[in-house]
C-alpha cells in the first residue's frame, strides 16, 4: 500500500481542525499585545496546555522513553520559564490585576502544540508502528513536558507578582 502524500493528508483533514488552527492563531496573536489580566485568568491557558500534556502521557503510556522525555522536557521548561519571565516580567497593578507585556512566545507555544498533536495523529494513522516506538514517545513527551512546565512555571512566577 502506498503512503499518502502530504496533499492527501491535508485535503483529508477535517474542516474543524482548520477552524481550530485559526482559533489558535487568533488567540496567540492577541497575546502579542500588552494586556491586563486578573490572577484567575492567568491560570487558564497553562492549565489547558498541562491538560493536553497529561492527555499525551496517558496516550503514550508511562514507559521509560516517555518518562525520560518528560523529565528532560520539564527541566528545560523550568529554565526557559525563568529566562523568559526575567526578560519580560509581569507588573502588579493597583487594582489587583497584572499587566503582561505582549510577547510572541505564547503564539509559538500554541502553534507548536497544535502542529505536534496534528503530526502525532497523522503518524498514528499512517504509520502506527512508528507511533508505538520509544523514539516517538520520547519526542512527544519531551515537547509536552517542555511546553506545559514552561507555561506553568511562568504562570507561577506571574502569580507570585500578582499576589505579593
Amino acid at each position: 500500500m502506498q503512503q499518502p502524500s502530504l496533499l492527501d493528508i491535508l485535503t483529508h483533514t477535517p474542516s474543524w481542525v482548520w477552524a481550530v488552527l485559526v482559533l489558535v492563531i487568533w488567540i496567540g496573536l492577541r497575546r502579542t499585545r500588552d494586556r491586563d489580566v486578573s490572577p484567575s485568568r492567568l491560570v487558564l491557558f497553562p492549565l489547558i496546555i498541562a491538560g493536553l500534556a497529561v492527555s499525551n502521557m496517558v496516550g503514550n503510556g508511562f514507559g521509560a522513553a516517555t518518562l525520560d522525555g518528560l523529565l528532560l522536557g520539564a527541566l528545560t521548561g523550568v529554565y526557559a520559564a525563568f529566562v523568559l519571565e526575567k526578560r519580560n516580567g509581569a507588573i502588579k497593578l493597583p487594582d489587583g490585576r497584572v499587566r503582561l507585556a505582549g510577547e510572541w512566545t505564547s503564539l509559538a507555544v500554541i502553534v507548536v502544540i497544535f502542529l505536534s498533536r496534528y503530526v502525532t495523529t497523522v503518524i498514528g494513522t499512517v504509520d502506527p508502528a512508528t507511533a508505538a516506538g520509544d523514539g516517538f514517545h520520547f519526542v512527544t513527551a519531551l515537547l509536552s513536558g517542555f511546553f506545559s512546565v514552561m507555561m506553568l512555571v511562568r504562570t507561577g512566577l506571574r502569580l507570585r507578582v500578582a499576589l505579593a
